[in-house]
């Protein structure tokens, strides 16, 4: 055995001696990763740190090792198993009558909830399954039944597209159960009744005084409770891009900092230590409680717990053996939770926090040192409190320098994000938020018996929120704060495949500039098309528009605010749609340049060389029409190919082209559908001549499906149909000889396309 190695074992056995907990649940994840790949690969990886760990003779901890990676992978290969099994059982199953317990509050409206819930009666009593239902939303512990049937997993149609599926099956989720938007019947239990009383009491209490709708009040919310803003995405982003987004949901750092909030205070009340820890743990408990028992709340909360029982057992406490013990627990009991991004953030800061601060130190040393050749003992009061705000500011400094190293490489991979500013701006934000949780549980504290003061102090409160989005916002503009990384760089034409008829598409050039055509719905572009973008790395500045559709505008505000959007190009002047006006009026108080297309002459420059004609202008005073009948239609030319984008239109819009005479040419057609009316007409389709079409297919609302036998016909036209209901998004490149690719997200092999 050479030096290094002889070094490594030394390291490796004083490592594990002084954090036990820490390495045998670092061997526990191993082996559940390994698992998770093949079975008996868990089971191997489990042997191999065991024969690590016996190594130099400590055969006990070899046995350790091989009793929590057997275990680990064994308990993650049956649960797995059961799911599977489970899945497609339910997926076999026919509808009718079921009822379950919901495992968390209801998620969305009256007008459809969703929450993850455990089957109760029956062959599949235990199992978990996604609840979809209306009515009245109900919370934690309710029991619910309806009649519906089941459904598999949201799997994901789209490049860039969040994979709920995935993130469904690793919480154990078996399948989804649709109440075929039938009213079921909801029974709460007097815990769970009072226990939504007890939270939803908390919440009114922490912005009571505030407008209820305000930025200070969404603020407030998601920094205490952790309820994160549905319409407010502009915040959610300036705390993305500054780094700083596990302050803006409850999280570690807020279970740390009640949990230093209730050490203070009873340090000044005279609690001997002893009797405080039982008092501290019951805190931060009943804080994630509260908070709606967030998964990343009630982990922190248990690592507190541990942490904390050292001093209750006149034992030194370690960081990395209270975070070994929790994540320990955790792969025995379901390895799943390994896969998901908040559980290997949530341990990952913490595991840096932990190994890295001591090194990051280091670089903030010369800023905690006192005065050379100065004895403290005669430093003035000023002195003395400058050293200890040096000192107090290089320890943030180092703990912010170590949770960004570690917390790097998980942003990057899972969100396609770094953000070098946040060691800085956690320098900021953490102790306002501080403040502000101090106030906000100072505040519900004092409702009961001085409501005038409780909200006054929920308005200073509102300032101290103010502040946290400036500040985020000040960072996040800082050049090279924050940069995008991977993402799709090829020039390409995206396709999406929306639900209800909706559309949405995006010419990118690889390199930053992109044109959005139409934005699919307000839901839509918020859940699907704007995270797709991002993760893909797209940034566009341009939008154009089709025709005043609700699935095709994006929410309006919805779209500025999560991208620098510069300029944009209106079908119409006028029109009824509410989000339609919202395009109209206030996009050009956001900076938006509005252009009308009856105002456009030439051709409008696009990214990678593309060019953009207008062949058809709707008329504009056709307001009583329906949108579809609104439609303005594109001609995009794209390195010696014509795309022609119709959008909705119908064959009267169709018809009226012809009649006047305009060359509608095009190598591809992309298409969607016309409510009341018939879509690619032969007269149409003899003037275009394409080789192919790409057309949406949903089934619904009724009117938004293809017909049957259409894609055969076109087929004996000589013209291939690209249904998207079977091919999900579709990306159209450019290769290197100049052929045009149309490769739809789920079907293989690509379409290759020659120019004729």
């Amino acid at each position: 055995m050479g030096k290094t190695d002889w070094v490594a074992g030394v390291w490796l056995r004083a490592f594990s001696g002084r954090h036990p907990l820490f390495s045998a649940a670092v061997v526990a994840a191993a082996s559940v990763v390994a698992a998770d790949v093949r079975p008996w690969w868990g089971v191997a990886a489990a042997v191999g740190f065991a024969l690590l760990g016996a190594a130099g003779g400590a055969w006990r901890r070899g046995l350790v090792w091989l009793a929590c990676g057997c275990v680990a992978a064994a308990v993650f290969a049956s649960r797995d198993g059961g799911r599977r099994q489970a899945e497609a059982a339910l997926l076999a199953a026919p509808g009718g009558s079921r009822e379950a317990r919901l495992l968390e509050d209801g998620r969305g409206s009256e007008r459809l909830w969703a929450a993850p819930a455990r089957l109760r009666g029956g062959e599949h009593a235990g199992v978990i399954v996604w609840w979809e239902g209306t009515g009245e939303v109900p919370v934690a512990g309710a029991v619910v039944s309806a009649k519906g049937s089941f459904l598999p997993l949201p799997e994901p149609r789209n490049p860039g597209e969040f994979d709920r599926a995935e993130w469904m099956r690793r919480q154990g989720v078996a399948a989804v159960f649709h109440g075929k938007w039938m009213h079921g019947s909801l029974a709460s239990g007097r815990l769970a009744k009072l226990g939504a009383r007890i939270r939803h009491g908390f919440r009114d209490r922490v912005t009571a005084g505030l407008t209820d709708d305000s930025q200070e009040a969404h603020v407030i919310r998601a920094v205490v409770i952790g309820e994160k803003p549905s319409d407010e995405d502009h915040l959610v982003a300036a705390f993305r891009n500054s780094g700083t987004l596990h302050v803006f949901s409850v999280s570690g750092l807020h279970v740390g900092m009640v949990g230093g909030i209730g050490w203070l205070l009873l340090g000044w009340a005279g609690v001997p230590r002893r009797r405080a820890v039982p008092l501290l743990i019951l805190l931060v408990f009943g804080y994630a409680w509260i908070t709606g028992h967030s998964a990343p709340a009630v982990r922190s909360a248990w690592m507190a717990a541990v942490f904390l029982g050292a001093f209750a057992f006149r034992r030194r406490p370690d960081l990395l053996n209270a975070l070994g013990a929790v994540l320990l627990a955790a792969m025995l009991w379901d390895g799943r939770l390994l896969f998901q991004p908040g559980v290997q953030l949530s341990y990952g800061v913490v595991a840096a926090i932990a190994v890295g601060t001591s090194w990051a130190a280091r670089s903030f040393a010369w800023m905690a040192r006192p005065e050379l050749y100065m004895p403290t003992q005669l430093l003035s009061r000023r002195q003395k409190f400058m050293l200890g705000l040096r000192q107090k500011t290089a320890s943030s400094l180092a703990v912010s320098l170590a949770a960004g190293v570690g917390s790097a490489p998980l942003t990057a991979f899972h969100f396609g994000l770094i953000t070098p500013v946040s060691v800085i701006a956690s320098l900021v934000l953490v102790p306002l938020v501080f403040v502000m949780l101090s106030f906000s549980l100072l505040s519900a504290a004092l409702f009961s018996m001085a409501p005038p003061l409780a909200r006054g102090i929920n308005h200073l409160n509102g300032w101290l929120a103010n502040a946290c989005v400036l500040s985020a916002q000040a960072f996040s503009a800082i050049p090279g704060g924050h940069f995008p990384i991977g993402g799709d760089e090829r020039p390409m034409l995206l396709v999406y495949d929306l639900e209800y008829g909706s559309g949405a598409a995006c010419l990118s050039d690889g390199k930053g500039s992109a044109t959005l055509f139409d934005c699919g719905g307000t839901r839509s572009f918020k859940h699907l098309v704007a995270p797709s973008l991002q993760r893909l790395g797209i940034v566009p500045d341009s939008i154009v528009l089709s025709h005043p559709d609700g699935g095709h505008l994006g929410g309006g505000p919805a779209v500025w605010d999560a991208f620098p959007i510069r300029q944009a190009v209106l079908p119409v002047k006028r029109s009824r749609s509410p989000t339609f006006r919202a395009w109209i009026d206030q996009a050009p108080r956001a900076g938006i340049r509005i252009h009308q297309v009856s105002n456009i002459a030439r051709p409008l420059s696009l990214p990678h060389g593309a060019t953009l004609e207008i062949l058809h202008v709707p008329d504009p005073y056709a307001l009583n029409s329906r949108a579809d009948e609104r439609v303005a239609v594109f001609r995009l030319r794209w390195r010696g190919w014509k795309l022609l984008l119709t959008s909705d239109a119908g064959m009267g819009t169709e018809l009226r082209m012809l009649d006047a005479r305009t060359d509608v040419s095009a190598d591809v057609i992309i298409a969607g559908r016309h409510r009341s009316d018939l879509t690619l007409c032969d007269r149409f389709l003899d003037a275009v001549r394409p080789q192919a079409i790409i057309v949406s297919n949903a089934t619904y609302p009724e009117g938004e499906a293809v017909e049957p036998g259409t894609l055969d016909y076109w087929k004996s036209r000589g013209i291939l149909g690209i249904d998207q209901a079977e091919s999900g998004g579709v990306t159209l490149t450019i290769d290197s000889q100049g052929q045009l690719v149309i490769d739809g997200f789920l079907t293989d092999p690509p379409l290759v396309l020659t120019l004729r």
